[in-house]
């Protein structure tokens, strides 16, 4: 299989699905930057869960890379909505792979720390056996194998714990809970990673430079190697986090906060799905700075996105 990709720099055709999550929303936020062409279609138009709609919408549109971040994120849900999660983070990938497989098309499929944290500890390398803990890690972890057994040029890129400034997540919900001046008790025993949304999206080019190349020699790459680890530098936990928004407030308003930030163990926690106490992920970070791919540590990011929560709460 052989992609064109010799007319990279003013030719290439980005397809990304789930472009309105939080990491896709940072890229359309930067797609004028950026020195090729992307499509968003809505799920209406490309939906995982149609494979009729996978086949039509490739049919009739011409792409040299897909990026997939497309997901059923919610993970207590998941538990209860186990088929249509296995149809966004299973079933579908599957399809997509095999489709764009027979078209010549590269494929970057997103997926997740929560293939790991059954048995054993972190920070997982991307070569260690998976072993999720709950059903959403379970598709995920049956999304990864499936695009790298029906695609023999994809790449598969584990993120974790995502945060920034589009959509729901840990961080703004924190911040927005502090203000509003409630207490919050926050697990303090669960070791995790961290991604910054925008340093993916500010990092496309790079990453699709790095795709172009591992295209180039992916007849001798190890499975292993079609597996890359991107998360913020450093590991944290959810009350380290959260001490570091409550921080960032009382430096912003200059004035200490009133409310409690309270710590719990993971088993003080109610949830319908189980939660590791280890998901950390083992990023070669000297590997992806020498394929120009930067990232922030995670407390300088997090102080930025209550940053903006707060100057946007002002205005």
């Amino acid at each position: 299989m052989v992609i064109d990709l010799e007319n990279y720099d003013n030719a290439l055709r980005v397809l990304v699905l789930g472009g309105s999550g939080q990491v896709g929303s940072e890229i359309r936020a930067y797609k004028d930057k950026f020195n090729f062409s992307m499509s968003f279609p809505s799920s209406s138009e490309l939906d995982l869960r149609n494979i009729k709609k996978i086949k039509n919408y490739l049919n009739s549109h011409s792409f040299d890379i897909i990026i997939n971040l497309a997901a059923y994120t919610a993970v207590d849900r998941a538990e209860a909505e186990k088929k249509i999660s296995d149809q966004i983070n299973h079933i579908g990938p599957k399809i997509l792979a095999e489709e764009a497989y027979k078209r010549n098309i590269g494929l970057i499929h997103i997926s997740t720390d929560y293939v790991f944290g059954k048995n054993g500890s972190g920070p997982y390398k991307n070569s260690d056996p998976k072993n999720p803990i709950n059903h959403y890690g379970h598709t995920k972890s049956l999304g990864e194998d499936q695009v790298l057994s029906n695609h023999d040029r994809s790449l598969v890129i584990r993120l974790a714990s995502i945060y920034g400034e589009y959509g729901s997540n840990f961080v703004k919900t924190i911040t927005k809970s502090l203000i509003r001046g409630n207490d919050i008790r926050l697990v303090s025993d669960q070791l995790i990673s961290l991604t910054y949304s925008n340093d993916f999206a500010k990092n496309l080019e790079e990453i699709i430079t790095y795709y172009q190349s591992f295209l180039d020699n992916a007849d001798s790459i190890a499975l292993k190697d079609r597996i890359l680890h991107f998360t913020s530098f450093d590991y944290t936990d959810w009350f380290s986090v959260g001490s570091i928004i409550y921080d960032e407030i009382e430096q912003f308003n200059k004035t200490p906060l009133s409310v409690k930030l309270i710590p719990i163990s993971s088993s003080e926690w109610s949830s319908d799905a189980q939660r590791s106490l280890d998901t950390r992920l083992k990023v070669d970070y000297k590997f992806l700075k020498e394929r120009n791919i930067n990232v922030l540590p995670w407390q300088e990011s997090v102080r930025s996105v209550v940053r903006k929560i707060l100057s946007n709460k002002e205005g």
